[in-house]
């Protein structure tokens, strides 16, 4: 193909290329997904058979290899042959389990894994969100990118349609109302009202800052801008920040324990105002854009969707951090297990009664969307878009949960007893320091178990504006830098590869010198 002969003829090439696509299937769209969840399982598994020979760099690499690449793969060249990526994964996580099991001491049945304050299976899946966006945003100006997977301009779904409600619903799995359990409200509204907003002001301002920032380098340098994504001035980082001073406000007010009845009832009166009130026809028209509201009204009118999105991810993320509440006092049930010849027990734990409720509320998410006869609209926001994007969620956070049970059952199979004597454990704190025995056996834990999540999606999660921040500016230097539509398919692959690698090992070197970057 001839390159463009003016900057102003590739921008509108660019822009049409992005635009007016009707999308793909949802099944395509959670099937697309599942490489980055065996990703998980085949790196953990083969850092395990590899534990004692590998440098942390290598393990970092590896790390990358295995979860990264295919997700770059399956999102562009191999689009078309996920099934068979998948099995791959999934056969070579197989032999490496079978690996670890030829050499462990199956002599400690029953045994349970040391309960962890920290959710890898959410780390994962709050890091996945992250990676997938970030290589989409850029393999998106690629011709090896399938345009099923772009934007929709109306209704339908797609694989990038999911990012910025994925990202509302990673932030409220771990939000502080998720997490608070405390029945007694602490102050008044006026004092809640202003705790609330001095906490999120600072968040909320750099977020605008960056919004305004990126809308001003976007008119000065030309670029090539999707007006029907948010709006003409409007854009992602405008979207989280307005969501995250609504949902302050409202939280002064409401008890986070009523959460999912105060989404669904905002998203109902979302879906009720549009209907009734003309709004879906004033967003979805081509209409004129000639004043501040009707230049954005993408951005305007989906904020209140996105409000209730969140909302029902906090009542998602009570329900995850509730299931580990006092969990040291349930008993549980011994279940024995038969795998490759070897018979070993473990003990059905919250983890496993965790998995089954998400499934659940994927299935039932899943029945309310295709059987409600929705309409799915990412510029709306809508109810049948906030429906599917719970079912996405769910059913990815199923995965992982049971991706972490797998690694649970293993580690309890080639593991040395890992659970000691309540009297002996308290024998040795009062003989110890016991903040230095603390921190020993956290580390003898963390030698002796397998790694439930990845260091390099810790590092994405450490500071994970920043690795979003960092993944939009190295998109604008490429495609300022290069013909994106005119880039034959290996180089283009080759870019990729090398845009995620920067990101990622940006973020990495950050985490392992702690320096965290606050937005």
């Amino acid at each position: 193909m001839t390159p463009p002969v003016s900057k102003e003829q590739y921008r509108l090439e660019q822009e049409t290329f992005v635009s007016n696509h009707g999308g793909t299937t949802p099944q395509e769209v959670i099937f697309t997904l599942l490489p980055n969840v065996c990703g998980i399982l085949l790196a953990a598994t083969t850092l395990e058979v590899l534990k004692r020979h590998t440098h942390e760099n290598a393990k970092a690499a590896v790390e990358f290899t295995l979860s990264v690449i295919p997700t770059i793969l399956c999102c562009t060249v191999l689009s078309e042959h996920i099934g068979c990526v998948c099995v791959t994964m999934i056969l070579v996580s197989l032999v490496n389990i079978m690996l670890l099991l030829s050499k462990s001491n199956l002599s400690n049945p029953f045994m349970r894994p040391v309960a962890n304050r920290r959710r890898p299976f959410l780390t994962n899946f709050r890091a996945l969100t992250n990676i997938i966006t970030a290589t989409c945003i850029l393999a998106v100006d690629f011709r090896i990118f399938p345009r099923k997977f772009a934007k929709t301009e109306v209704f339908g779904y797609s694989l990038m349609d999911t990012g910025v409600g994925l990202f509302i619903l990673a932030n409220a799995l771990v939000a502080p109302e998720a997490r608070d359990f405390s029945t007694a409200r602490r102050g008044g509204f006026r004092e809640t009202l202003t705790r609330n907003m001095k906490s999120c002001f600072r968040s909320c301002v750099s977020l605008l800052v960056l919004g305004f920032g990126r809308f001003a380098v976007v008119e000065y340098m030309g670029y090539q801008k999707h007006v029907t994504e948010y709006g003409v001035h409007w854009n992602f980082f405008i979207t989280l920040a307005i969501v995250k001073l609504f949902t302050s406000m409202i939280t002064s007010t409401i008890s986070s324990t009523y959460s999912l009845l105060s989404g669904i009832w905002i998203l109902w009166m979302h879906e009720y105002t549009m209907s009734t009130k003309g709004l879906q026809t004033w967003v979805l028209r081509d209409g004129p854009r000639d004043n501040f509201f009707s230049a954005n009204r993408e951005g305007l009118i989906s904020i209140p969707g996105y409000v209730g999105l969140y909302f029902i991810g906090v009542a998602i993320g009570r329900l995850i951090h509730s299931a580990y509440q006092n969990s040291h006092l349930r008993s549980g049930m011994n279940i024995s297990v038969k795998l490759f010849g070897y018979e070993f027990g473990v003990r059905y734990n919250e983890s496993m009664l965790l998995c089954v409720k998400l499934s659940l509320i994927s299935i039932q998410s899943c029945v309310a969307t295709f059987f409600c006869d929705f309409k799915i609209s990412r510029r709306l926001a809508n109810a049948g878009y906030c429906m599917w994007i719970i079912t996405l969620t769910t059913t990815l956070l199923s995965f992982l949960l049971l991706v972490e049970i797998i690694l649970d059952i293993i580690d309890c199979a080639i593991s040395e007893p890992c659970i000691e004597n309540k009297t002996e454990r308290l024998r040795k704190s009062l003989r110890l320091n016991l903040k230095k025995h603390v921190e020993n056996e956290r580390e003898e834990n963390d030698e002796r178990m397998i790694k439930r999540s990845l260091e390099i999606f810790d590092a994405v999660n450490y500071n994970g504006l920043f690795f979003f921040l960092i993944s939009n500016l190295m998109t604008g230097l490429v495609n300022v830098s290069v013909y994106t539509l005119y880039t034959k398919e290996l180089v283009a692959l080759l870019i990729l590869i090398i845009y995620m690698a920067v990101n990622i090992f940006s973020s990495l070197i950050l985490y392992r010198l702690k320096i965290p970057i606050k937005l």
